[in-house]
């Protein structure tokens, strides 16, 4: 699952990108790849959908961690989100939003060798 954490007001919360948020943002733009776009409108455009975003994140994190018996503050929305955040945070935010997008991407493989292969080297 793609993750990070975001301090805000003095706690770490939990943010999330899983199929629910994947959802989201198909409807709100019409697909995923469109997210870039979105936030880098211009001014406050661009603000208001980072905080919708996150938002969307953070409850995905919290039904995350509820799943899992993790401990998570509450969820908060936009409109508590508007009120704890200002337009310099945006870049912080932004860079948030890419972490939890990105993180989980990178694929790790690890091959142990087979039983026979030991006797297949040695001939």
């Amino acid at each position: 699952m793609r993750t990070a954490k975001l301090e805000l007001n003095g706690q770490e919360r939990l943010l999330c990108f899983s199929a629910r948020v994947v959802r989201s943002c198909t409807e709100r733009y019409g697909d995923v790849t469109e997210i870039d776009s979105a936030l880098s409108e211009e001014g406050v455009k661009g603000f208001d959908e980072a905080l919708w975003l996150l938002s969307e994140m953070m409850a995905a994190g919290d039904r995350y961690a509820k799943l899992n018996g993790l401990e998570n503050p509450p969820p908060l929305g936009v409109e508590e989100l508007l009120d704890l955040c200002d337009l310099h945070d945006f870049g912080n935010l932004r860079g948030k939003i890419a972490e939890t997008i990105t993180s989980g991407r990178k694929t790790t493989v690890e091959v142990e060798p087979s039983k026979n292969a030991e006797a297949t080297q040695d001939g």
